[in-house]
């Protein structure tokens, strides 16, 4: 089996903590017990895959979710409550992710929007003094809403391969989607699903040693 050189962290719920039903709790506040009809409706009009991958404005996405329901929502409450999914990522990952740039190429590649992106972006300097994150930890970064592609579509993977020219047999990729996962698979490349249970930090050792 040919040697793992390069590196393809999932993001959200890998490297970086979310409490994923942080944004239902939140618009549920808000919105009360209009709130299962309203997210009903929102997941069948597609709106959060079009954001993902650059489809929509952040206006017109901040705009139509906080018209979804009634009483209507600022759009300071929308954006609260849209990031209030993150929880935070450990320093100690940081320095694992820089040894691990000194023995492989490190990728990172998620399933995000603007209103995240900005986010974690701030959280980077805010909490951590980084503001050069995505240079500093990573060959290069894709994000679904710059390239307007998202997982599990193959072509997402396809792309990634292409653009920094990597062989998918010396490729690893982690996830926290099963989904995902066998979609990378399916292309050549090796897959790691995250599961609650395979400690983040212990698997990047491994690669260490």
């Amino acid at each position: 089996m040919p040697t793992i050189q390069n590196i393809i962290f999932d993001f959200g719920n890998v490297l970086f903590d979310l409490d994923l039903g942080a944004v239902d709790r939140s618009l549920e506040r808000l919105w009360g017990d209009r709130y299962p009809s309203v997210r009903d409706r929102l997941l069948n009009s597609g709106i959060f895959q079009l954001y993902e991958t650059g489809g929509m404005t952040t206006g017109e996405f901040t705009d139509a979710l906080r018209k979804a329901g009634q009483p209507p929502l600022s759009a300071r409450q929308v954006t609260e409550a849209w990031n209030s999914i993150f929880t935070g990522m450990p320093a100690e990952r940081f320095d694992v992710l820089l040894r691990l740039r000194q023995r492989y190429q490190v990728f990172l590649l998620s399933n995000i929007n603007p209103l995240h992106a900005a986010w974690i972006d701030d959280y980077m300097i805010r909490e951590h003094g980084i503001h050069d994150f995505q240079s500093r930890y990573f060959d290069a970064v894709y994000y679904s809403h710059l390239i307007r592609l998202r997982k599990p579509d193959r072509g997402i993977y396809e792309y990634v391969l292409a653009d920094a020219e990597l062989t998918p047999e010396q490729s690893v990729f982690i996830d926290d989607l099963e989904a995902n996962v066998l979609a990378a698979q399916a292309t050549g490349i090796r897959g790691v699903l995250k599961t609650p249970e395979l400690d983040i930090m212990a698997w990047m050792e491994d690669l260490l040693r």
